[in-house]
């Protein structure tokens, strides 16, 4: 007896298609040239700047531009402000972000279309119009000169993408679920703190990733915020020591690359929870 032909998936639904691989290998490349213009001026020896590979990498590398930044400036006291900046940051804003996007997702909340609206329109005003309201603010309050200020500050330019990146996501979660936890005799904290947050992990992961890198990288409001030297953060080094390395770019690119180093890092550890928080709010 011969069997029913059934008709079979060449390879999995959610596969690229094979023409994409000839076209984003070489875009992939093309992102990549500024990636190692950067990490190849960070090893360009000051007494022998020649390069090679079109001016991309340095003919005669060197690590004396790392050594050079650890042994004359305090690196590790600039990492450790940028570390106290974002960490606390992050926290709050996952912590506070997952609670309202459960609220607007499933309780009943007033005026919820008006709060949903408002944190829109948060989220497309820049930073550079909103900064000197964040100045006036903090010197009110008596946060000027303050990593709590910018903690505070940080937290609140957020929590905007936080609510609707994790609400997308709790939406998604079908209302049957909510509503057996309620006839279990759950509570909307159990429900939220059980349910609800373990399967946002992946909306989570990109919270973190937009979060750590808004706070790490941010130039303007550290440079409007802070003026005592020892409160900066790593991404205002090449501004505090501008007078020196305008004749040791190396060094400059150097400071550069370890500003990135962290972002980096984290990436690479979440990547994975990244896709998919990525593809399920899509979705």
């Amino acid at each position: 007896m011969t069997r029913p032909h059934t008709k079979r998936r060449s390879g999995n639904v959610d596969a690229p298609p094979r023409w994409a691989h000839p076209v984003l290998i070489p875009l992939a490349a093309v992102w990549l040239v500024p990636v190692v213009m950067v990490v190849g001026l960070s090893l360009l020896p000051t007494a022998r700047p020649g390069t090679t590979a079109f001016g991309l990498f340095p003919a005669h590398p060197s690590l004396r531009n790392y050594l050079t930044i650890w042994q004359d400036n305090p690196i590790l006291g600039h990492l450790g402000n940028s570390v106290l900046i974002s960490a606390p940051s992050i926290i709050l804003v996952l912590a506070f972000g997952s609670m309202t996007a459960f609220a607007l997702a499933r309780l009943r909340v007033p005026f919820k279309a008006v709060v949903f609206s408002g944190l829109l329109l948060a989220l497309v005003l820049p930073m550079a119009s909103i900064v000197v309201a964040t100045f006036k603010i903090l010197q009110t309050i008596g946060l000027y000169n303050s990593l709590l200020g910018l903690v505070l500050a940080y937290t609140a330019l957020g929590l905007p993408f936080a609510v609707i990146m994790i609400r997308t996501t709790y939406l998604a979660i079908p209302d049957e679920t909510y509503e057996a936890a309620l006839v279990d005799g759950a509570g909307p904290w159990r429900i939220f703190w059980r349910i609800y947050f373990p399967l946002g992990k992946a909306a989570a992961a990109v919270v973190v990733i937009w979060q750590l890198m808004m706070t790490w990288n941010d130039f303007l409001l550290p440079l409007v915020s802070l003026s005592d030297n020892a409160l900066k953060p790593l991404t205002l080094v090449p501004l505090a020591y501008r007078g020196i390395y305008l004749s040791q770019p190396g060094a400059l690119f150097a400071v550069l690359v370890l500003i990135s180093v962290p972002i980096v890092v984290v990436y690479i550890a979440v990547q994975r929870y990244l896709v998919n928080g990525l593809a399920g709010s899509v979705k």
